[in-house]
């Protein structure tokens, strides 16, 4: 069976940041897909992560665990042990457990909204995809087009459809939908933009 909380452990993460048990999970992806997980956050160039339970749990994935790498993903390579990546950036990191495989894929993120907001229900609009300002370690949104209730998700091939792996920020926290339903809407009005820091899972809309 799938562990019920993943958490990503590594020299990788950016320094300086301290990665406490609810920054560091994995999200579960919503509408039945049990086993997929994904993660956005900083990686650090040539330093090691893996992923593992909390606390270290019976759940233990370095290099030689993964069975196998998204092969249009960018390159993992070992480092004692653990998993390495050759260029710094922000990356969303989605881990397949489904099948009785342990698939790893490590792409630069895509952020997009969606809605009313932004004109309409098209999935991975190239207008609607936020921008990655690595300087800040953040993702930025476009301006909203009109007023309504802001959606935004983010994008990988391994996710079926964009409201599974959605989140939104309350007051200054993102809070993902994970497995379960449509999360309290989020007005906006025209203009607005979100800057999402997914390092300590912490955002604005202004």
């Amino acid at each position: 069976f799938p562990p019920a909380t993943l958490c990503i452990s590594a020299a990788a993460l950016v320094p300086g940041v301290s990665h406490p048990y609810e920054v560091a999970k994995m999200h579960k992806v919503a509408g039945g897909n049990e086993g997929l997980y994904w993660k956005i956050l900083s990686l650090e160039a040539g330093k090691g992560f893996k992923l593992s339970n909390a606390n270290w749990g019976n759940t233990n994935l370095g290099f030689g665990e993964i069975t196998s790498f998204d092969s249009n993903g960018i390159a993992v390579t070992e480092s004692g042990g653990n998993m390495s990546i050759a260029e710094t950036g922000i990356y969303t990191i989605v881990l397949d457990l489904r099948n009785n495989e342990k698939k790893l894929s490590v792409v630069p993120v895509k952020v997009f909204g969606m809605g009313d907001t932004y004109g309409g229900w098209d999935k991975d609009k190239a207008s609607n995809l936020f921008t990655v300002n690595l300087d800040t370690r953040t993702v930025v949104s476009p301006p909203t087009t009109t007023s309504g209730n802001l959606r935004m998700y983010v994008s990988h091939p391994w996710i079926p459809d964009w409201w599974q792996a959605e989140f939104n920020v309350y007051n200054t926290t993102i809070e993902y939908r994970n497995d379960g339903g449509d999360q309290a809407a989020v007005a906006v009005t025209a203009g607005q933009v979100a800057t999402l820091h997914f390092d300590d899972n912490t955002g604005s809309i202004k």
